[in-house]
């Protein structure tokens, strides 16, 4: 497609995207304002369109392709186009927070995500095999970012969560994996790379990686040369740690969302450099439900490893409750 039919088509697509979006009396009350959201919509989404061509090899290189036949690429054209009526909520009121939840939804409807026309996304946005990827209402994301299908942007909690900052910060640069998931007001820096189906509930640093390897997740800080390897289990009513320079590593539960336990704590009860023993310990705060997922932190100088649900964890976390509450009985 040639560079003036490219526009031109662009152009179109955005025209079609607000003509199903908008009623005739919303033109009128609107007026001269469409043709500059219109305008600016069309300026980034031409930036996104040619980002996305040269990063997907799939295209070859053809942005034409990605807007004639790529439907992710509809939830991209009706969040820029929707984002800019947001901003003109306070000079028209709420007719333009209506027409950008259609237009949402629309963008939903032909690509399977759902992006919030609050979010701030930056310059040159790749959305690729995007179907089933949220991006909420608070989150801030940066220039450059690729982020694939599956990813949620969310919020920690399911229902009834608080009003202000509730989803992540995205720096420029940024790369999600498939079925990923960032929750919560998180800080990520620049340049991170996030692994497919990792969870993410706590700031991560500038050009760091994440991903999980044989059900163990790895946060590895930029400049770290080795991360080790890391094993846990529970037996005879202790937690045993087994890896490399494990001597000195703190530990933490974590519920089914990757957020600490607060009432459970480990204490070292034996050590040595390639194994640890744990007591567990209750405070008599709130547990997770019984049998949700119980995953492990392990702190390292250089690196954090999450062990996704050692064996026996949620038995050994089980046994201290019943311990303690018996004692509390005696």
């Amino acid at each position: 497609m040639a560079v003036v039919s490219l526009n031109t088509g662009l152009h179109h697509a955005v025209l079609d995207a607000m003509e199903c979006s908008l009623r005739p009396f919303e033109r009128r009350h609107l007026g001269a304002a469409l043709a500059g959201c219109l305008d600016r919509a069309v300026g980034l989404l031409h930036e996104d369109l040619h980002a996305y061509a040269s990063r997907d090899p799939a295209s070859h290189g053809d942005p034409g392709l990605i807007l004639e036949t790529y439907a992710t690429f509809q939830a991209v054209i009706c969040y820029r186009l929707a984002q800019q009526l947001w901003k003109l909520i306070p000079e028209f009121g709420p007719v333009c927070e209506l027409i950008s939840q259609r237009l949402s939804n629309r963008g939903k409807v032909l690509s399977g995500v759902e992006i919030h026309p609050a979010a701030t996304i930056g310059r040159r946005f790749v959305l690729d095999h995007g179907f089933g990827t949220v991006i909420g209402e608070t989150c801030d994301i940066g220039d450059d970012c690729y982020i694939l299908s599956g990813v949620t942007l969310g919020a920690t909690g399911i229902a009834n969560n608080r009003n202000g900052k509730r989803h992540p910060r995205l720096g420029n640069g940024v790369e999600i994996g498939s079925a990923a998931r960032v929750l919560g007001p998180v800080v990520i820096g620049d340049d991170v790379f996030i692994s497919p189906s990792c969870v993410i509930t706590q700031d991560v640093p500038a050009h760091a990686r994440v991903r999980i390897a044989n059900q163990v997740q790895v946060l590895k800080l930029h400049g770290a040369t080795k991360c080790g390897y890391f094993s846990a289990f529970a037996s005879n009513l202790h937690l045993h740690l087994v890896g490399e320079s494990v001597e000195s590593q703190d530990v933490e539960v974590l519920d089914s969302g990757h957020e600490r336990v607060a009432s459970l704590r480990f204490e070292r009860t034996d050590s040595t450099r390639h194994h640890a023993q744990f007591r567990l310990l209750h405070g008599g705060g709130p547990l997770p439900p019984p049998g949700s997922p119980l995953h492990l932190r392990v702190a390292c100088p250089d690196h954090q490893v999450t062990v996704l649900e050692p064996p026996g964890l949620g038995g050994l976390v089980r046994g201290v409750v019943d311990t303690n509450a018996l004692s509390a009985l005696d």
